[in-house]
C-alpha cells in the first residue's frame, strides 16, 4: 500500500508536467491545425537558457526562469508567423507541414548539442527534503510543480472563457473563415495562441528539468509519445480534455511502472491509439463537441 501511495505521488507530479506540456501542444494541433513535432525540443531550450542565465550570468532564479520561458514563447510565435502561416497560405500538404515541424525540432536539438555537448546538466533548486503528505513522500519542489500546474490550468480556463482573446480562439477553432468574416484578426490571434502555447512549452520543460535533476538536449524527447497520447485521449484541440487525460495517463503509467518500468509508455501509446480508433473525439469530449469548438 505504501508503494502504491508513493507511486501515486510521483504520478501526480508527472501528470502536472504533462498537463502543462500537452495543453499547449493540443491547442497548436486543434486550433492551429499543426502537429508541432518540434514542441518537445523547445521544452529543453528553456531549460538550457535557464541554466545559462543562472550559472553564467548569475541572475536570480525567478528572473532567469521568466526570461527563459518568455524566450521560448517568442520562438514559438516566430515559428508560427514565419514558417507555419506562410506554408499554410501556400496550401502545403499536412504531411509536408509535419516534416517542417520535425525539421525545426532537429535543428533545435542538434543546435543545443553543438553548443552544450551531450553532457548532462543540473539546475539546482531548493526544497529537496521529502515531506510526507497523505502517505506520499514529495519534496517541496515537487509540490510547487503541482501547484504551478493547477494555477496555470485555472488561469487558462479564465482566459478561454472570460476574455475576448479566448472567445476568438474558440471561434477560430470552429471556423477560421467565418471568424475572420466576423472581424476576428485570425493571424494575430493565432500568433498569440502560439505565444501562449510556447510559454506553456517552456514552463513544462523547465519544471521537467527541475524534477529530473539531470538533463540534456534529448531529455524531453521521451515525453512526445505521452503528449501525443494525451492529445488523442483528451480530444484533439481540447484544453480541458488534455488536463483530464494528463491526470489519467500520468497516474496509470506510473502505476503500471510498478510491474515493469517499460510498461508506462506502452500503456500510454496503446491508450492513445485505442481511443483514436473507437472514440476519435476523445474520452473527455462529447460526440457533439466539434459543433461548439475544439477548445
Amino acid at each position: 500500500m505504501q508503494l502504491f501511495l508513493q507511486v501515486t505521488g510521483f504520478g501526480l507530479v508527472d501528470a502536472s508536467i504533462l498537463a502543462l506540456a500537452a495543453v499547449g501542444f493540443t491547442l497548436q494541433w486543434g486550433v492551429g491545425k499543426f502537429i508541432n513535432l518540434a514542441y518537445v525540443y523547445l521544452m529543453m531550450l528553456s531549460a538550457f537558457l535557464d541554466y545559462t542565465l543562472t550559472q553564467t550570468l548569475h541572475l536570480e532564479f525567478w528572473l532567469s526562469a521568466a526570461l527563459s520561458i518568455g524566450a521560448v514563447g517568442l520562438v514559438s510565435m516566430g515559428m508560427n508567423h514565419y514558417l507555419v502561416l506562410p506554408l499554410a497560405r501556400r496550401g502545403v500538404r499536412f504531411f509536408d507541414l509535419l516534416i517542417a515541424g520535425f525539421g525545426v525540432g532537429i535543428v533545435v536539438e542538434f543546435g543545443l548539442q553543438a553548443i552544450y555537448g551531450e553532457n548532462f546538466f543540473q539546475i539546482k533548486v531548493a526544497g529537496t527534503r521529502p515531506l510526507k503528505i497523505l502517505g506520499m513522500h514529495l519534496t517541496p519542489s515537487q509540490l510547487v510543480i503541482i501547484g504551478i500546474a493547477v494555477l496555470v490550468m485555472v488561469m487558462l480556463h479564465v482566459l478561454l472563457t472570460k476574455t475576448d482573446i479566448g472567445r476568438a480562439i474558440r471561434a477560430i477553432s470552429v471556423n477560421p473563415t467565418l471568424a475572420q468574416s466576423c472581424g476576428v484578426r485570425v493571424d494575430f490571434v493565432l500568433n498569440l495562441l502560439w505565444l501562449m502555447s510556447g510559454v506553456l512549452c517552456g514552463l513544462s520543460g523547465l519544471v521537467l528539468a527541475f524534477d529530473t535533476s539531470l538533463f540534456n538536449s534529448g531529455t524531453s524527447a521521451v515525453e512526445l509519445p505521452f503528449i501525443l497520447a494525451i492529445a488523442m485521449v483528451g480530444g484533439i484541440g481540447s484544453a480541458y480534455g488534455a488536463m483530464g487525460a494528463a491526470l489519467l495517463i500520468g497516474l496509470v503509467s506510473n502505476w503500471v511502472d510498478i510491474v515493469n518500468p517499460q510498461y508506462g509508455i506502452v500503456v500510454a501509446v496503446f491508450a492513445g491509439g485505442l481511443v483514436l480508433l473507437l472514440r476519435p473525439e476523445g474520452l473527455f469530449r462529447s460526440p457533439m463537441a466539434s459543433l461548439a469548438g475544439s477548445v
